[in-house]
């Protein structure tokens, strides 16, 4: 079973990768979170989201911290 590009999302976009997307390792085990996600959709969905859209700061606490850095889609994902 092949890891997910992006585990953060449902949509099959997130989920495969696509050639416009950047992904980085997510700390403690939480898989991949593609550049999509991390800077707009978790910080404007969820209980806890903001209301006036995405956060400026990178390190909000809608985020999850990095452990890598971004990466384009590969074939050895």
């Amino acid at each position: 079973m092949t890891a997910a590009f992006c585990d953060y999302c449902k949509c099959e976009v997130c989920k495969n990768g696509t050639s416009y997307l950047k992904h980085a390792p997510v700390v403690g085990g939480g898989g991949w979170i593609c550049d999509v996600c991390f800077m707009y959709d978790l910080c404007t969905s969820g209980p806890n989201r903001n209301k006036d859209g995405p956060c400026e700061n990178e390190d909000c606490v809608h985020r999850p911290r990095l452990s890598g850095p971004w990466r384009g889609l590969s074939v050895s994902q």
